[in-house]
């Protein structure tokens, strides 16, 4: 039997056609990072990005404030960047956060953003779980939205950081390791408390760490135990001693991965290293003498 046109509903196929043509749209505009119509600022972003968990970020802001005062964040078609060198030049942080860590992603050029992590660390401290982040910036200013119950929007003047020129590092490490990021925050957490100076020891299944002010205290991370993962030693007995403060600065941000890579030498500094959200976590500490 012929079809005949005139037995279809022209409205029911019109609509048919919207709603696939909104499908399609959507599918689109999530892979090539279109900017949500339910984000709203009050500024033209040139950039823009969103990140699923609020206090996770946070807790990256609040370490970078503990190296340094004011930050350059570096926005480009591949993500986020920030390069922290301590004023005392004794650690140095490296933050890298893909483009396709985001919830959403819009950066056509690169753009540079200066803000006073200290400051901004201590405003957006009241964060719950599964709230989410959304900044947008454009040469003069930078505007955070916080979703949650609620929805809280911050502007910030993009202030002019100046950045010193980071040199690309390529140390000799002796011993190489990786261990239980719960494990480790402890060990940092109660030696910091009682010791201002950390001594690490490598031998060949285990990594020592000792209270150098009085030898009183020591924690061994093993791989018999299961809290050190994987370990490498070039040299047995190689010790290094490293500032208890400074390596409490990095407490905030070790939390958010669950393994933390070690590396450390006679001649090198240490580096510890972390995953977290899609993200990275590179910390260098010199050794103290």
């Amino acid at each position: 039997m012929p079809h005949h046109i005139a037995d279809r509903d022209p409205s029911s196929s019109a609509e048919s056609l919207c709603r696939q043509l909104l499908k399609n749209f959507s599918s689109y505009s999530s892979r090539i990072g279109v900017i949500s119509l339910s984000i709203s600022f009050t500024i033209q972003p040139k950039v823009m990005f969103s990140y699923p968990s609020a206090k996770d970020f946070v807790d990256v802001l609040k370490t970078l404030s503990e190296i340094v005062e004011e930050v350059l964040f570096v926005v480009s078609p591949k993500g986020l960047s920030v390069k922290a060198l301590d004023p005392s030049r004794v650690a140095m942080m490296f933050i890298t956060i893909p483009a396709e860590a985001f919830q959403e992603f819009k950066a056509e050029d690169e753009l540079k953003i200066g803000l006073a992590v200290g400051n901004l660390s201590k405003i957006l401290k009241n964060l719950k779980k599964g709230d989410k982040i959304t900044m947008g910036a454009d040469e003069a200013a930078i505007e955070i939205l916080i979703e949650g119950t609620s929805i809280r929007r911050y502007k910030f003047r993009n202030i002019e950081v100046v950045s010193e020129e980071v040199p690309e590092l390529s140390p000799q490490y002796d011993v190489e390791a990786s261990a239980l990021s719960t494990a480790l925050r402890t060990i940092i957490s109660e030696l910091s408390s009682m010791t201002s100076t950390i001594g690490i020891t490598a031998f060949k299944d285990s990594l020592l760490f000792v209270d150098l002010d009085t030898k009183k205290s020591s924690y061994r991370l093993a791989t018999t135990t299961g809290n050190l993962i994987t370990l490498s030693v070039k040299k047995e007995n190689v010790t290094a001693a490293y500032d208890s403060e400074y390596l409490s600065k990095v407490l905030s941000i070790l939390h958010l991965g669950n393994i933390v890579d070690i590396k450390y030498g006679s001649e090198a500094p240490l580096y510890l290293s972390t995953e977290f959200s899609g993200g990275r976590a590179e910390y260098y500490l010199a050794a103290k003498i």
